[in-house]
This record gives C-alpha cells, structure tokens and sequence, in this order.
C-alpha cells in the first residue's frame, strides 16, 4: 500500500512539474496549438481572378512567438510570372519560393487564431481571413478600405507552411 501511495504522489509531482514548465498561454491564440505555426514560413499565391499585373503573385507568412503574443511578417510579390513560380514551388516537397525580391510588407496587426482561423490586417490595411487545415493555409485577402492602388478585388488565398 505504502508504494501504491509512493506511486500516486510522484505521479501527482511529474503532472504539477509538466503544467508548470508548459509554454504560457497566448493573448491572440484561443482553441488552437500555435506549435503548428510558430516558427514556421507559409509560402503561397493569391489570385482576384483579374488578368492584370496586380491581380496576382506571391505571398510569405513567418510566425513567431513574441512574449505572449503570437506575430507574423508579411512579404508579398507581384504578377503571373511570379504566381506561376510559386505555384510550381508549392506543389513540390522540400521546395521554397524565392522570395528575396518580394515587398517587405513588414509586421502583421490584429492577428487573432481562433479555433484553426488566422485573421489579421496587413500593413495597407487588407483584411486577411485564413483557415489552417494540415500544414496548409487557405482563404481571403480583402485589400477594400486599404491603400494599395494595385489590389482592389479580394484574392483567393493559398500557402502552404513548412
């Protein structure tokens, strides 16, 4: 009986030990494991549908952890040439967009996940609604209310995060 007890008040002791060194809760982070992102680059395209040169290209998303917060930084290049190389990329295991020619849109605000939905505004205002599913991020990027004079139609939304 006196090991039974043994056991239970180690087992209680490794439990206490494991909540307290478990990584703090995240302000913006709610039903979601940020792990799956933090310290991760999505890399993706969007396209209005449009046929003109700002009506497609590529995207990069890096997460981080920043105190208790979860953060992203925005890049993002323009035109088909463009969106055709990264589209190829994404598809390909292993394989990155370069992207060192992108605009530096720089830190995201408002990202919020909740559940497996990333929202965020991007530094020229676009509204940013994703949905994580498997490593991949789909959804929209709403640019209406923003100051970029290129993008004025919402643009279908896909990356993929390694």
């Amino acid at each position: 009986m006196r090991g039974f007890w043994a056991a239970i008040v180690a087992f209680a002791g490794m439990a206490a030990a494991t909540t307290a060194s478990a990584d703090p809760a995240l302000r913006n982070v709610t039903g979601f494991d940020a792990t799956l992102l933090a310290g991760k680059t999505c890399q993706g395209v969007f396209n209005t549908g449009k046929g003109r040169h700002g009506s497609q290209g590529a995207l990069q998303l890096s997460f981080t952890v920043d105190g208790d917060v979860f953060a992203a930084h925005l890049s993002r290049g323009f035109g088909r040439s463009t969106y055709d190389k990264a589209a190829y990329a994404i598809t390909q295991p292993g394989q990155s967009i370069d992207a060192t020619r992108f605009e530096d849109l720089g830190a995201v605000r408002d990202l919020t996940v909740t559940g497996n939905t990333v929202r965020f505004v991007d530094s020229t205002g676009g509204k940013v609604h994703l949905t994580y599913n498997d490593g991949r991020l789909l959804g929209s990027s709403d640019p209406r209310g923003g100051t970029d004079w290129r993008m004025r139609r919402v643009a279908h939304v896909t990356m993929v995060c390694r």
